[in-house]
């Protein structure tokens, strides 16, 4: 199988996604029109709804009080207020919906094979996770139970990488705010410095892309910013039980839009939560790897017939075209690399300067006229024609690299109409726009007054039939009349109550999934946390080298400190419960050590014992430790002595 046959195939297995998709969505466009269909603006709508994300955080964050001890207070105050609170709504749902149109905007991407821009497609990643970022760190803010379960799990999460520490977990549990007041500064910080980082990254997603469609239609952004003001009227946002509440955050929901990974650490070990995210990461950053997206070769451009018109730079979806001097000449300079192959091109050179070698050679001499010519884009399926007509059939890349000038001389020798069979949804982007745009005379290269443009009609691929084709070829003109217009075959009429009914009813659906209650702590069990900083006794010093008396320290310089050993045991009959070994910290374990353990205990009540393995005459006990339910017991080292703490 030689190269080009094998560019084919891989061409037509993507064909199908391709269909598919718009299959499923043409039934969306029977109520939007094509042109506002939300199934085709996926990436678009995402912005849309980031920049409302961003505007309403602007708005409340004006009522925020950033201090962690009052920011509760203040959210729970802004809520109060009809407006404020419906401000809140609309920035929690826009940023919950962002996700969902993230993702299907991914998935739309998979499914049609729209990924061989490498910088495009992990620039998307990256976007996704930082959105992620961006909505974990707005939930801490709120300092509600939700926040300190995600600060737990957050400081969970990272302490399995050395140079964190691990007690933070239980700080957050404690409503430590002296130690994790820090955190909640860095998180206000990087709520705000992830949004700006998102808008480069989004410049970034669409730089190589010519003309991007970065907003949807004025329509459908009103249609999506009724529907969002809607829901959140009737859905207001509430908050958790505040962080200080209790020590466990037992009664707590969850967003599933941004806590999926959260899920994971319920299931899996720390370690096992970083294999899983590191692998999913990397696996979705090499999917342009695996499945190589082959594109048709690139058009070539005859120098010496292009007269600089600057049409084919302009019209190229990709950029893939420049005007650039060339021997003392302007010309139209191809960037082979960029170039899909899509051919939009041919159909802007008037001059017949752009040649494709999988573009079908025209018969544009006279000849015997047809009934239809029918120009098929490569993305439509193979269509079905009607027996009793003459028709001469081309397959063209895109219906957008049919030339108005060829169509004009195929009326004028060849057939008595044309067809042209396109996308509902070009997949090169542009081509059904142009094509549309040249025939109707509002793009040049246009279809030329001499012609009745009412003998073109342009099927969509829904709305094809043989049959229509063939009453396409009856129709007359009674009148006599030259009507003087491209025939489009396509959603065109839409429904806006219904439209922002359907909107309305999408955006209440993912309503449930952004509150539903998992519990990482249960109220019937009893919890222990041993959560503090402990240094240790040094067992080596430094060995002074240098004989210089002002050049030796005037300390000893600790070589290695004591590993120290906890264990539980219960009350009752001095069994041993839990064991382990903390080793100080460092290349030479001359670093304090963080004692953190979490334990489930059936017992009533326990003793602690904390000794260092080094000095075994050096320990601390605890005895009589009562436990309890839900809140859980902590118990930490303070004024050098094992104590119970309490609620802050």
């Amino acid at each position: 199988m030689d190269k080009q046959t094998d560019t084919c195939n891989v061409i037509k297995e993507r064909t199908h996604g391709h269909q598919l998709f718009q299959k499923i969505s043409s039934r969306l466009g029977k109520v939007y029109s094509t042109g506002l269909n939300p199934l085709y603006h996926l990436g678009s709508i995402a912005i849309l709804l980031f920049v409302i994300a961003c505007i309403s955080g602007i708005y409340i964050f004006i009522f925020y009080n950033i201090n962690p001890r009052h920011a509760w207070d203040s959210v729970e105050a802004m809520s109060a207020n009809i407006f404020n609170g419906w401000m809140r709504s609309i920035h929690r749902y826009s940023s919950d919906l962002l996700v969902i149109f993230i993702l299907l905007h991914l998935l739309h991407t998979l499914i049609t094979s729209k990924f061989k821009r490498l910088v495009s497609w992990i620039s998307g990643i990256i976007s996704f996770l930082i959105v992620i970022l961006i909505g974990v760190t707005g939930y801490i803010l709120v300092w509600d139970q939700k926040a300190k379960l995600t600060g737990y799990l957050t400081a969970r999460l990272f302490s399995g990488l050395p140079i964190f520490d691990p007690s933070i977990a239980g700080a957050f549990l404690l409503n430590d705010l002296s130690t994790v007041g820090g955190f909640f500064k860095v998180a206000l910080f990087g709520h705000i410095a992830f949004s700006l980082i998102t808008v480069i990254i989004i410049w970034i997603h669409v730089l190589r892309i010519s003309k991007p469609k970065i907003f949807p239609p004025k329509k459908l952004i009103l249609y999506s910013v009724i529907a969002l003001s809607i829901i959140s009227f009737l859905f207001p946002v509430k908050s958790d039980p505040p962080a200080q509440a209790s020590n466990l955050p037992i009664h707590t929901t969850f967003d599933w839009y941004y806590y999926f990974g959260y899920y994971l650490m319920k299931l899996f070990s720390v370690n096992q939560n970083w294999i899983i995210l590191t692998g999913s990461g990397l696996l979705l950053c090499i999917i342009p790897y695996i499945f190589k997206r082959k594109n048709r070769p690139p058009v070539h451009i005859d120098l010496d017939q292009c007269d600089a018109c600057n049409l084919c730079s302009y019209d190229c979806p990709y950029e893939a075209i420049d005007m650039l001097i060339t021997n003392g000449e302007r010309k139209a300079i191809l960037s082979p690399d960029k170039c899909v192959g899509c051919g939009i091109c041919i159909g802007s050179c008037a001059e017949h300067a752009i040649s494709h070698p999988q573009f079908p050679e025209l018969a544009l001499h006279p000849q015997n006229k047809a009934d239809i010519t029918l120009f098929s884009c490569s993305y439509f399926p193979e269509p079905e024609l009607p027996p009793e007509l003459n028709i001469v059939h081309y397959k063209v890349p895109c219906t957008g690299s049919v030339m108005p000038k060829d169509v004009q001389q195929i009326l004028e020798n060849n057939s008595r109409k044309v067809a042209l069979l396109s996308c509902e949804d070009c997949y090169y982007r542009l081509g059904k726009t142009w094509t549309i745009k040249r025939f109707l005379r509002k793009r040049a290269p246009t279809f030329s007054k001499k012609y009745d443009a009412s003998k073109l009609k342009l099927f969509t691929l829904t709305q094809y039939s043989k049959e229509k084709l063939l009453a396409f070829s009856d129709e007359r003109n009674e009148n006599g009349k030259k009507q003087d217009k491209l025939i489009i075959a396509d959603h065109e009429k839409s429904h806006p109550v219904l439209s922002v009914l359907i909107l309305t009813v999408f955006f209440a659906c993912m309503i449930p999934l952004s509150s539903t209650v998992v519990r990482f702590f249960n109220p019937e069990e009893k919890t222990l946390i041993v959560n503090f900083k402990y240094i240790s006794t040094p067992q080596e010093y430094e060995q002074g080298s240098s004989a210089a008396k002002h050049m030796q320290a005037l300390t000893p310089v600790v070589k290695k400190r004591s590993p120290v050993a906890l264990k539980i045991f219960s009350s009752q009959d001095q069994s041993l419960l839990y064991e382990k070994e903390y080793t100080p910290r460092g290349v030479r374990q001359d670093i304090a050590l963080f004692i953190y353990t979490q334990l489930t205990i059936e017992e009533d009540d326990v003793d602690i014992e904390l000794r260092e393995t080094a000095f075994p005459e050096k320990q601390f006990r605890l005895n009589n430790v009562q436990l309890k339910k839900g809140d859980g017991t902590f118990v930490v080292f303070k004024d050098n002595n094992l104590t119970v703490a309490g609620i802050h």
